[in-house]
């Protein structure tokens, strides 16, 4: 598909500065017929989708430089090989702020609130009402059916990992809602007189047609381990037991660095059984430059992938994938809970010290996500 990639962008004389020196030690290609689709060579002022790929990576490895410097044609005059088509590495690298997308109001307005007062290992109970996009998914097996999570993220869009969809098992249902399964209903103690409950669980029924796995899926390495699952009806989110958490849709949303998530999840727990009642832990931010030196016999970790955990026993287990990862993001005084992770990959043994758990960042899906939604 054509795009067209340049505008009038009305780029600062300090902002000429940065470009000036970011490209200090490129070699140009004057012709620019090297560029694949054509392009031509006009000032960096008139193709801000370079321009922007520029300042926002800093040129920081010899992957960046290598891929950028074809499109330099003119440095003194700080001219580009202006595209016709954006290339690969840019599209794949460049964050978007996608309120602009045709389907940003598909998702609510209203999200990423729960009612606030560890597959998880040395996990705590959650507090009803507390994650109200908290999912669980239902297989057609044995004794402990509920077998992955996911999350809310609208009335009739949940989310999940591909390989929860991918999987031997036959899934039947989705439940929101779900706070204690050994419950019915739940409800908890508010003080000496006060006795809150929830509405009963919302159920619907499910199976692998009704589920869009990213087309990129790979159960080998565990890349683009990403799904959707469209409800058959809208769901009911006008309860405190049910309600949508929010993606990191603008750029200050996905690029935020968290010291540390909040992870939730029905897995596996220290006892080794499955928990009935919803767990939370958080779980300290690993590199990907050390989650890789982790996963490198098993795993290739790409920049598809988020690493938290294996520190403290703080970690998640098996029977919570798909589950979210968590941040609180505040804007404003306004504080929401965001999105930024999928329960994708761990160690074998739960908790194992020293070995993350990987995750799909949700950021780098999130223009995939709202092309697979419909209204």
């Amino acid at each position: 598909m054509l795009v067209r990639t340049y505008e009038n962008a009305e780029i600062s004389k300090d902002s000429y500065e940065e470009f000036s020196e970011a490209i200090r030690w490129i070699q140009p290609n004057e012709q620019c017929d090297s560029i694949a689709g054509g392009a031509v060579c006009i000032n960096i002022e008139r193709c801000t989708v370079l321009y922007k790929y520029i300042l926002q990576e800093n040129l920081p490895t010899d992957e960046a430089k290598e891929a950028i410097s074809k499109f330099i044609c003119n440095k003194k005059q700080k001219k580009v090989c202006c595209p016709a088509i954006v290339p690969e590495f840019i599209t794949s690298n460049l964050v978007v702020n996608h309120m602009e997308h045709r389907n940003y109001k598909l998702l609510p307005e209203n999200c990423g609130s729960g009612a606030t007062a560890e597959k998880i290992i040395n996990g705590n109970e959650t507090e009803l009402f507390e994650f109200p996009w908290a999912v669980a998914l239902k297989y057609d097996t044995g004794s402990t059916p509920w077998k992955c999570g996911a999350s809310l993220i609208s009335e009739r869009y949940v989310l999940t990992a591909a390989h929860c969809i991918k999987s031997d098992l036959k899934l039947t249902t989705v439940r929101l809602g779900e706070h204690n399964f050994d419950k019915e209903p739940d409800c908890e103690q508010k003080g000496p007189v006060l006795v809150q409950c929830a509405d009963t669980p919302q159920d619907f029924e499910i199976s692998e047609n009704d589920a869009i796995v990213h087309p990129d899926y790979n159960s080998e390495t565990y890349d683009n381990d990403i799904a959707l699952i469209r409800l058959r009806k809208p769901a009911n989110i006008s309860s405190d037991s049910v309600s949508p958490v929010c993606l990191p849709i603008t750029v200050p949303e996905k690029t935020t660095d968290f010291p540390d998530y909040t992870v939730i999840g029905w897995g596996r727990t220290g006892t080794d059984d499955f928990s009935p009642i919803l767990l939370k832990v958080t779980v300290p931010t690993v590199t990907n430059v050390e989650c890789a030196s982790k996963y490198a016999t098993r795993r290739q970790v790409s920049k598809n992938h988020l690493c938290a955990g294996g520190k403290n026993t703080r970690d998640t287990c098996r029977g919570d994938s798909g589950s979210p990862l968590m941040a609180e993001y505040t804007l404003d005084d306004r504080f929401r809970t965001l999105q930024y992770g999928i329960v994708s990959l761990g160690a074998s043994v739960c908790g194992f010290e020293g070995f993350p758990t990987l995750y799909t960042r949700v950021a780098r899906y999130v223009g995939w996500i709202l092309d697979n939604m419909q209204p």
